[in-house]
């Protein structure tokens, strides 16, 4: 048990380079067909809800473009900010396994309840929606797992950056800032082409 819990909190220290980028490409298929089945769009990083757009190939791109621009990031600023030889399947490996917390956080948000929300279009359907008492702490559940599994995906790509950019302290900081944050901006911004 207490090796499992292990893994949970820092996998990277077993699974990295070419295994975490097959484990983590299949978790960005399988989270991209949970979500085009939910009807479940990933605007960045750190959003996600209902899209105009229900083309398959938009949940492609998305997923896509999740996993891609903070691994670009990520490599690119630890080439300046990390003293050790970074190779690019590393991030690209590790990064793709950070996101393996997406794979439980699409199926969440397909979930009856949040699917709802998501196709709501009236003020008159939000207050219709927040009288009704079993579905608003259903609704209150399933957010906060889903800001729960969100939170847990940022601590394992903080910890990816960690091993494959060989960075601690400050450096680690401003790599994973830049990645995570500086990306959610930049997908935010990619994704919404797509519609």
């Amino acid at each position: 048990m207490k090796t499992l819990f292990e893994f949970l909190k820092n996998p990277f220290y077993r699974v990295a380079g070419y295994t975490s980028l097959v484990w983590g490409v299949v978790g960005i298929v399988v989270s991209t067909a949970i979500a085009f089945l939910g009807d479940i769009h990933f605007h960045g990083l750190l959003h996600y809800g209902g899209a105009p757009n229900g083309a398959w190939w938009c949940f492609v791109v998305e997923h896509l473009v999740v996993w891609l621009v903070p691994s670009v990031l990520i490599y690119l600023s630890a080439l300046f900010c990390s003293r050790s030889h970074v190779r690019p399947v590393d991030v690209l490996g590790t990064v793709a396994f950070a996101q393996l917390p997406f794979v439980l956080l699409s199926l969440f948000m397909a979930l009856p309840p949040m699917s709802e929300v998501a196709t709501i279009q009236s003020a008159q359907a939000v207050d219709a929606l927040l009288t009704d008492t079993t579905w608003l702490l259903m609704l209150v559940w399933i957010g906060a797992v889903s800001l729960l599994l969100s939170i847990w995906g940022l601590y394992w790509l903080f910890r990816a950056t960690s091993v494959a950019c060989n960075l601690k302290g400050r450096n680690l900081w401003i790599v994973f800032i830049i990645g995570a944050f500086g990306g959610d901006i930049l997908c935010r911004y990619l994704i919404g082409l797509c519609y």
